[in-house]
């Protein structure tokens, strides 16, 4: 059990204010498009369908032939994995390599043949997608024998997954705990009949009819099967509940599939869901007593909701003046409501059910005949329904149970302090009477915790601008000492919390809970930036994907919640990764505002010398923030680092700066693993914490490591970074040694490429 005083110990031994996190591009693959030949007909589609069926085979075997699988793969499937992979920004190809190996060296070949056959059914899925949108796009330029043959490659495709499109539904139980099957709605046949009625649109006998017909079958083809997949989510995580508390092993085979189906629909859930999407892919890769069917199910329909919302909107906006678009998207309104249509009857009536769906068909007639004022009425009772439906899901939102007006105050003196930044002329006595107040309070009450002078360089700053000296810089220094107040003010409150555990009431502790979320909403604009990565010539940095880093942070504060007022006997492991996963990604938010300013640096500091000195000085303020963790394991780079950001501005190297971080982090993951080894044996709760805060380190380098040296040297370490925490839960001595020894393997070969 960790008890306080372990908390303590581990705070004050292992974690000093926060990590630092850099990202670089995780969408860097090794195969270059020019070097791949694209699969060009149906016989060669036909063939890579041939030889996932023999893979299908090979995995059922026991013991699984690991060699047989790769020469089937490399020989006939490994080339439309990377056509997709280059087409789609994807590292497929990595993945199945990887998990290849997984089986070769009798780690959990199981689980690995669940990800070998899900990703090569996405292959599938993404083949057909790019031909009909292909088919699509070259509708009104190609022949309409070029269209066929492209055509019959995506039909050639569907063998691949057809069986996965012939399932039954699955639907949430009566008690909402569980997964039970449903009807068939024949997704199948709607393919099959969808790709024949696109085949006959290819003669062209009324083009611009033939064009609206293949639009509309291109989104059933394509949103039929990712009803596919989404019963294929629910279907594991049936298998996941009912498998948790008999067969262990059978659960987590199950979890791994879901995990993996989860990928191929991702996307539609972040776009409207994002934090839903988060919660759905820590339960499909978390410990397997905490999956929630209600929890999941409803995200998933909160996501596929907005996706309804916004063919609703795209609808109203073409109605009037593109009737091939307003048909298109009514089509696919309905197409998406049918993912959560029986979800809706369970929790509605059948009544309901029947007003929606017979609502969006008298759309799809009313976006035929151009009728705007039927398809307004239709969209409102639509939207009737949703709203209806919404508020019966389960939905994990950060509940406030208490009243925070003083930092509330702070946060609203930020905002303020924000729009009065950005005037010109800049107003240095609103600011002032802006930050009077609450938010210099608050300023002096962390200047006073952690000795620091962040009240005087507000001050100074004021004054600057009052001045007319150096307006940009100071406006500057305002802003991101104001977000640094903030995140210590996060910081403090949530090891606040963790120390007194066991000394505040319950209430207490709610409380400063509560502070440390109502402080978060003063930077999870910052917090939510997509990622800052490295160049391929690693000369400057770029953007990359959004790693949705303030969703995770709102998880994670209602993970930690929810542990405070929990009985369970966990409940204090619980809060401190929860703690740990409120942290991280706020630090790692802020490295990534540093390499953002290094990316400004370098692009402008040859053609605009004054707004690369802002970029300096907002580089080294957000620097500031995270500094300690890069000082304590990598002094020198640290001392490299500052001395870039405040030094020539010709001197600034994105390679070396990301370098020195990265190497400031491997010190902290070897902290932790060190922790880990030593406390695996006498303390499973304290081993389990370490591997969980080792993963989230983790993060902060695979992209890096990818760059330096391939994707699949970075699935392999995402593996063994799973097998760490799973093992501390499992209590598989062999299994840890294994997870570490890869960790390490692949550290120290990574390090070698640093600067």
């Amino acid at each position: 059990m960790i008890t306080n005083a372990k908390v303590l110990i581990l705070i004050s031994a292992v974690t000093v204010f926060m990590s630092s996190y850099f990202v670089i591009n995780p969408e860097r693959i090794a195969v270059h498009a020019a070097a791949l030949e694209t699969i060009t007909n149906a016989e060669a589609v036909n063939s890579a369908v041939s030889a996932f069926q023999e893979i299908g085979a090979l995995r059922g075997v026991d013991p699984i032939d690991a060699n047989a699988i790769r020469n089937v793969y490399v020989n006939s499937l490994q080339a439309l994995t990377q056509e997709v992979d280059v087409n789609n920004d994807l590292t497929l190809d990595s993945d199945v390599l990887a998990a290849i190996d997984e089986i070769n060296a009798d780690n959990e070949p199981k689980l690995a043949a669940q990800v070998i056959d899900k990703t090569l059914q996405r292959v599938f899925y993404l083949t057909i997608l790019d031909r009909v949108t292909t088919v699509r796009d070259a509708f009104e330029t190609a022949s309409t024998e070029t269209l066929s043959a492209t055509w019959d490659e995506a039909v050639a495709a569907f063998e691949a997954i057809k069986g996965t499109a012939a399932r039954e539904n699955k639907v949430i139980s009566a008690n909402r705990q569980s997964i039970e099957t449903g009807d068939n709605p024949a997704l199948d046949v709607q393919v099959s009949t969808a790709f024949e009625r696109g085949r006959a649109a290819l003669n062209k006998l009324n083009s611009s009819e033939d064009l609206i017909e293949i639009k509309i079958v291109r989104q059933i083809i394509r949103l039929s099967l990712v009803r596919a997949y989404y019963i294929g989510v629910l279907r594991e995580v049936e298998g996941i509940v009912s498998n948790r508390d008999r067969d262990i092993e059978e659960a987590r085979e199950k979890q791994k599939e879901g995990e993996v189906f989860y990928r191929l629909i991702e996307d539609f859930i972040t776009r409207e869901n994002v934090t839903g999407s988060e919660l759905i892919k820590a339960q499909l890769t978390g410990n397997i007593a905490t999956v929630d069917a209600d929890a999941i199910v409803s995200a998933l329909s909160r996501g596929f909701i907005g996706r309804v919302r916004a063919e609703l909107n795209a609808n109203e906006t073409s109605i009037s003046d593109d009737r091939g678009r307003a048909m298109e998207v009514s089509e696919e309104a309905l197409l998406y409501a049918n993912t959560f249509l029986a979800d809706l009857e369970i929790r509605l009536d059948s009544a309901r059910r029947s007003t929606i769906e017979t609502a969006l068909n008298n759309l799809k007639d009313a976006s035929n005949a151009s009728d705007a004022v039927n398809a307004e009425q239709l969209r409102q009772e639509i939207e009737s329904v949703l709203v209806s439906y919404e508020q019966t899901l389960a939905v994990s939102e950060y509940e406030q149970t208490m009243s925070t007006p003083f930092v509330d105050a702070a946060v609203t003196a930020f905002q303020t302090i924000g729009s009065l930044r950005r005037q010109d002329p800049v107003d240095a006595q609103a600011i002032l009477n802006a930050y009077t107040g609450e938010m210099q309070h608050l300023t002096q009450i962390v200047d006073g915790i952690y000795l620091s002078s962040m009240d005087s360089d507000i001050l100074a700053a004021i004054n600057d601008i009052s001045n007319g000296q150096q307006v940009p810089l100071a406006v500057q220094v305002i802003d991101k000492t104001l977000q640094r107040v903030f995140a210590l003010t996060i910081y403090n409150r949530a090891t606040y919390v963790l120390e007194l555990f066991d000394d505040l009431t319950t209430g207490e502790l709610e409380l400063e809970w509560d502070r440390a979320y109502s402080a978060f909403q003063a930077i999870k604009s910052t917090v939510a930036r997509e990622n800052k990565v490295l160049t391929a010539n690693r000369q400057s940095i770029e953007s990359g994907s959004n790693p949705f880093l303030d969703s995770r942070v709102m998880l994670a504060l209602i993970d930690g919640k929810a542990a405070i007022g929990s009985a369970a006997s966990n409940n204090l492991v619980q809060l401190a990764i929860a703690r740990e996963q409120v942290i991280l990604p706020i630090v790692r938010a802020f490295l990534i505002g540093v390499l953002r300013e290094v990316e400004g640096i370098v692009e402008n500091r040859e053609r605009d010398i004054d707004e690369a000195l802002e970029k300096q000085v907002e580089g080294i303020y957000f620097y500031r923030i995270v500094e300690p963790v890069i000082a304590a394991r990598h002094p020198n780079g640290n001392v490299r680092i500052k001395s870039q950001l405040a030094g020539d501005l010709s001197a600034v190297s994105a390679d070396q700066i990301v370098s020195d971080i990265s190497r400031g982090v491997i010190g902290q993951i070897n902290s932790y693993l060190t922790v880990y080894e030593q406390s695996f044996d006498t303390d499973r709760t304290q081993a389990r914490w370490a591997s969980e805060v080792t993963a989230l380190y983790m993060q902060i380098l695979l992209p890096d490591l990818e760059l330096r040296l391939d994707a699949t040297a970075r699935v392999k370490i995402e593996n063994a970074l799973q097998d760490l925490v799973e093992a501390s839960e499992q209590s598989d001595q062999s299994k840890a040694h294994s997870a570490q020894q890869t960790i390490a393997e692949l550290i120290s070969e990574y390090e070698n490429e640093l600067i």
